[in-house]
């Protein structure tokens, strides 16, 4: 089957939980579901299509902390592709539903996405820390927009309008 076929898969066993489907590239679709609706979307790509978690990605919006779970199915009846599985944990409270709590694959990626941008994963099996340090301070997330920058001690930034003579680059 070809690619589009996966999209009528993925609206026949998602259907109305389904947000927004997009494919922009060949073998590549994005799937959008409200928080609520992510584990069982994850289920459904990861145990009744074969989607086998590569990673997940979070990313501080001006709404919330968008989630993005990267699946690569290769399922004998479809073309490899890659499904991303797209949800939002709204601000000011950034809580969505754990995909750990659904398969073990995705439980030290939401650890780490709860570290460093602050988002809870309710329902997650392990919510310990597992980057940062046990003495890190509460309500500083590394990778969130409003994480304050700090001067570098030494540090004088530069003009970068063209490359320093001994750096090195690509032909």
């Amino acid at each position: 089957m070809a690619d589009r076929a996966m999209i009528d898969v993925l609206k026949e066993k998602l259907g109305s939980i389904i947000n927004d489907i997009s494919q922009p590239r060949k073998r590549r679709i994005y799937l959008s579901v409200d928080r609520e609706n992510v584990q069982e979307a994850a289920r459904v790509i990861f145990y009744d299509l074969g989607g086998r978690l590569c990673t997940a990605s979070g990313i501080d919006t001006m709404p919330g902390v968008e989630i993005i779970y990267h699946f690569f199915i290769e399922h004998p009846d479809y073309e490899k592709i890659m499904v991303n599985l797209k949800t939002l944990a709204p601000k000011p409270d950034l809580i969505t539903k754990s995909v750990g709590a659904v398969f073990k694959a995705a439980e030290w990626i939401e650890r780490e996405i709860a570290e460093m941008f602050g988002v809870t994963f309710e329902g997650h099996p392990d919510p310990r820390k597992l980057l940062l340090a046990d003495d890190w301070p509460e309500g500083l997330y590394p990778l969130r927009s409003d994480y304050p920058q700090k001067d570098v001690e030494g540090f004088e930034p530069q003009d970068v309008d063209e490359p320093h003579p001994d750096a090195t680059h690509l032909l």
